[in-house]
């Protein structure tokens, strides 16, 4: 990167040089400065703000098209890249470089309106969601981000997000025009090539499902759902004879619960593949000591031992209550670490991986180890650090969890992996680059 000194001459300079500017405010005595002088400088620096984000869509816009993150910096894709060199949320990175894309090619007016810091970030990406929701004729479309520029001078983010939903509904007011449009194949193409679906924690102790994809998709899913979201009878609480049955449940529990059902009887079945040898299995992880100890997990007190709760493979926290019961009906492997969560006794040495051995590689990793990636284990492969024909041996101490596409990475590029001498976990070292100072090891989510 170009050094703030002199005059810069590239882009980087330029914003290495505001950055050296602004830096002469880091001391300023704010409590010896006016309200007047205060109030002032957030204004400016929310117009700086809003252009700094402008700027950054205009660059994301382009590294993306040219596919730099992927084919150059060896990352599965732009927002993987974006998401670990801002360290900020995985949705938030995706979400970025979508809206970076759509405000430079599409909706030009409220990034140029970002430019002009009329319009903040938090706006432009309201604008942005708003109009995507629109019918597609170019005009509808022109009009609506006419409507929102000038009602974002009036109102903040959550009063706009109220005007586009209004906007929504009066430009579509039957969604006619929208239920012609999922019948052209364009869009249906576009449904396909958008499909995903994320299984999330939401902080309060369960889980949330996100995901979109083809009306296809949508009628083979109902197709083998609803017929289990039929009622059940239970006796009815207001009824002090019990003659009289409801199911308590509304359509949205039901339609949950037939989904969970779904899944396990093909758990049950065996309609998914093996993985590495091993039937579907339920891992919890704990510690050593409680191991050790002998205890019940149902009667563990964790604030004394000072463990964390039992963990599944995919990284979620269980209760004891809840691996009781769980146990009623699943086999449960008990993996024990150390201190430094390294795993013990997973197994003999031999040249593939053996099941023990895979399921202590997913315990320690969770997902694919690369930075900003986390990608399942049932899309990964045991990678071996040393290379089995250079003398490396099949064992926990010379593996890493890696999904197929940076497999191919670490076997064909300059990245390198290791195991961390001081814990035994993963880490990387991204390739030198010219001109830049010498790359540092770098784990998971972890900022360069």
């Amino acid at each position: 990167m170009e050094q703030p000194t002199g005059t810069p001459t590239t882009p980087a300079g330029v914003v290495a040089c505001a950055d050296r500017v602004l830096a002469d405010l880091d001391e300023t005595m704010w409590v010896a400065k006016s309200s007047e002088e205060l109030v002032e400088a957030v204004v400016v620096a929310e117009r700086l703000r809003a252009h700094l984000a402008a700027l950054e869509a205009g660059v994301l816009a382009e590294v993306h098209a040219r596919g730099v993150a992927k084919g150059e910096l060896a990352w599965g894709s732009t927002a993987e890249w974006f998401t670990h060199l801002a360290g900020t949320h995985r949705g938030t990175g995706h979400q970025t470089i979508r809206h970076a894309d759509t405000l430079v090619n599409e909706r030009t007016a409220t990034h140029s309106a970002m430019v002009a810091g009329r319009v903040s970030p938090e706006q432009a990406a309201v604008i942005v969601d708003a109009i995507d929701r629109l019918p597609t004729d170019p005009g509808v479309r022109a009009d609506g981000e006419a409507f929102l520029l000038d009602a974002a001078s009036r109102l903040n983010a959550t009063d706009l997000a109220k005007a586009a939903r209004h906007l929504v509904e009066v430009a579509d007011l039957d969604g006619a025009e929208r239920r012609t449009e999922r019948e052209l194949e364009r869009q249906d193409r576009a449904a396909h090539h958008g499909r995903f679906l994320a299984i999330v924690e939401d902080g309060a102790g369960g889980i949330r499902l996100r995901g979109r994809g083809t009306v296809e998709d949508g009628a083979a899913i109902k197709a083998a759902l609803l017929p289990l979201t039929k009622p059940q009878p239970a006796v009815d609480p207001r009824d002090p004879d019990g003659d009289q049955t409801v199911d308590p449940r509304d359509h949205g529990a039901r339609l949950w619960d037939a989904l969970v059902e779904t899944c396990r009887h093909a758990l049950t079945t065996d309609l998914p593949p093996d993985c590495h040898g091993a039937r579907p299995r339920i891992a919890v992880t704990t510690s050593l000591e409680v191991l050790q100890l002998g205890l019940d997990l149902g009667r563990i007190d964790w604030g004394t031992l000072g463990t964390d709760l039992p963990t599944t493979d995919d990284g979620l926290e269980l209760t004891p209550a809840v691996v009781r019961r769980m146990a009623c009906d699943a086999d449960l492997i008990p993996i024990a670490l150390g201190t430094q969560g390294e795993v013990l006794d997973v197994g003999r040495t031999s040249r593939l991986v053996t099941p023990a051995i895979w399921r202590a590689l997913v315990c320690r990793d969770r997902h694919c180890a690369f930075p900003g990636c986390t990608r399942p284990p049932v899309m990964g492969h045991a990678h071996h650090i040393t290379h089995w024909v250079e003398g490396g041996i099949t064992s926990l101490a010379n593996l890493v969890l890696l999904c197929g596409h940076h497999h191919r990475v670490i076997h064909h590029t300059p990245w390198q992996v290791r195991l961390n001498p001081a814990d035994g976990r993963p880490e990387f070292l991204p390739p030198q680059r010219p001109g830049a100072p010498p790359p540092s090891w770098i784990r998971t989510r972890r900022r360069e």
